[in-house]
């Protein structure tokens, strides 16, 4: 009489081993199943379902087998399941129970090393707690997707995606809108449990400082929105329904909490946001104020920053890194994967010499659309940037030849800065805000203001779009020759109308054969305000006492 364990014994699939690699795999295919082994050791492969002489099949076709692989290198229980799709598999025995999960699709690692390593992090898993890593995951996308997880996963796909990775200021904005959250105790709520009285409460109540809250809330909105795609995609591959389908914050769009653009537009020019410095009115005084001022409290590096940032019309975080071109090779040899040589080709720099092809220029690698951006250097700026060289090469005498700062057009003042470059002009400008009377002056009205001296002189717009970088995706960044000059004669022109405005910088700068503007009296600084806080020990040692 049959029992029941010769029965299990029938329905049991024969096992097959095998030393797997990647040739071995993909040869595998349900078109064929393995029935045994040859004299040699190799696995045998027969038609499945098997057929007799006439074509017909003699029993039902496999819908899966297993191949265990058979290597030192893999952990005890490894192998591959074909199926639909080859997926590598581990199956272990704990507590008296059976559990495979799936370790990964074939496609999904380009060795089967890689496959095997994780294999073995999962058999450690199941001794440990006893239970299908694989589920448990499972279990905690569904009932534990919190805020924070959103944020964190969000994060690493903009640091580490191919098409236009996020820069380092773009994550810090993100670490900024986290630490909000997270004052609020919200990064460890589940997504599922936020209520839309809730969110909208929270927004209206955090709305004094607009622009910053909304941020903060159309961050949260991104991150949960790129999260639930990217579900989609492993509830698919994991055969099963996604854990997180529904995003809470949306109900601020559909509430149209966010303000439109028109509106956007309106409170910047009612709250003074944006002041590019008139052409006709505040852009001499700032000029003449900057001129003086480089003159005192070793303010040289500061106000070459701010004026070339003018003449140029580009982002603080675009020429701040910028080096000397004559100290990079114009291209490098790099093996596979390692770290690139700074090259001509991949880093921010400016080059003074006559370049056969581009002139004088600088060259801005990786802005902030993700494209290179090279303009031509009008010759006062080319006469500035000489002079940079000058107080670099002193600059460089007294630090050494081998100090990191020593390749920046813009030294950082502090020999123990972490870039070596400067960064910041805010502070400067305040102080020359301050000597010019203005109510309001930041750094990209700096930017801006170069927009106005290209409005005012009727520049073509797609000179515009290409000073400043604002040129479609598919718009080449190389020029033919009669283009480039084309750029270089605007540039030239936007100049001139820049610095004429203040005389004694253009007479300053201009080449010898040009005839000197009538110039006013240089601008006086007023005195530096006496720094705040305890004197140092030297000027302490130097105060005399007074006589009884």
């Amino acid at each position: 009489m049959a029992t029941k364990q010769d029965d299990k014994s029938k329905e049991r699939k024969p096992a097959f081993k095998a030393d797997l690699d990647i040739k071995i795999i993909k040869g595998l295919s349900l078109a064929k199943a393995p029935t045994g082994y040859s004299p040699d050791g190799k696995l045998v492969f027969k038609p499945n379902p098997p057929l007799d002489k006439d074509g017909k099949p003699l029993e039902p076709a496999l819908s899966s087998y297993i191949i265990w692989d058979s290597n030192q290198a893999a952990p005890p229980g490894f192998g591959i399941r074909i199926a639909s799709k080859k997926t590598y598999i581990i199956r272990r025995k704990v507590l008296g129970r059976s559990i495979m999960p799936t370790v990964g699709n074939f496609s999904d690692f380009a060795t089967i090393d890689e496959a095997r390593r994780r294999a073995a992090v999962l058999a450690l898993k199941m001794v440990e707690t006893g239970k299908n890593p694989n589920a448990e995951a499972r279990k905690v996308a569904a009932s534990e997707f919190t805020l924070g997880m959103a944020f964190e996963r969000y994060r690493e796909h903009l640091k580490m995606r191919t098409q236009k990775p996020a820069k380092p200021e773009t994550l810090k904005v993100i670490d900024r809108v986290v630490r909000k959250f997270e004052s609020w105790k919200w990064l460890e709520s589940k997504i599922k449990d936020f209520e839309s009285v809730e969110i909208v409460k929270k927004f209206d109540a955090n709305n004094e400082l607009t622009t910053a809250n909304e941020q903060r809330f159309r961050w949260a909105i991104a991150a949960i929105n790129w999260n639930i795609d990217r579900e989609k995609f492993d509830a698919h591959a994991a055969n099963r329904q996604p854990s997180l389908d529904f995003n809470p914050f949306e109900i601020l769009v559909h509430d149209k909490k966010f303000r439109d653009q028109t509106q956007l537009d309106k409170e910047r020019e009612e709250k003074s946001k944006r002041n590019p410095l008139g052409p006709t009115t505040t852009l001499g005084p700032f000029l003449e104020a900057c001129w003086s001022k480089k003159n005192t409290n070793d303010n040289e590096t500061g106000i070459h920053f701010a004026i070339l940032m003018l003449l140029w019309g580009c982002r603080k975080s675009e020429h701040a890194q910028c080096v000397w071109g004559e100290l990079l090779p114009e291209s490098a040899n790099d093996k596979p994967g390692q770290v690139p040589t700074p090259t001509r080709r991949n880093t921010s720099h400016v080059w003074l010499d006559a370049d056969p092809q581009y002139g004088p220029y600088v060259f801005f690698h990786n802005t902030k659309n993700g494209r290179n951006h090279r303009m031509p250097i009008g010759r006062m700026a080319v006469e500035l940037l000489k002079r940079r060289q000058v107080s670099a090469a002193e600059e460089a005498v007294r630090r050494g030849f081998g100090a990191k700062s020593r390749q920046f057009v813009f030294p950082a003042k502090n020999k123990t800065s972490k870039t070596g470059h400067y960064t910041d002009v805010k502070d400067l400008l305040d102080r020359i805000r301050d000597e010019v009377g203005l109510i309001k002056l930041n750094r990209h009205d700096l930017r801006r203001s170069f927009g106005a001296v290209m409005t005012s002189l009727d520049v073509p717009e797609a000179i515009k779009r290409s000073f400043f970088n604002h040129t479609a995706p598919n718009v080449t960044a190389t020029y033919t020759k009669a283009e480039w000059e084309l750029l270089r004669t605007w540039m030239e022109r936007i100049e001139q109308s820049i610095l004429s405005t203040a005389p004694n910088v253009f007479n300053s700068l201009k080449p010898v054969d040009w005839p000197p503007l009538a110039a006013p009296d240089p601008h006086v600084c007023m005195p530096p305000k006496p720094r705040p806080g305890r004197p140092s020990k030297g000027a302490a040692a130097k105060i005399v006492p007074t006589p009884a």
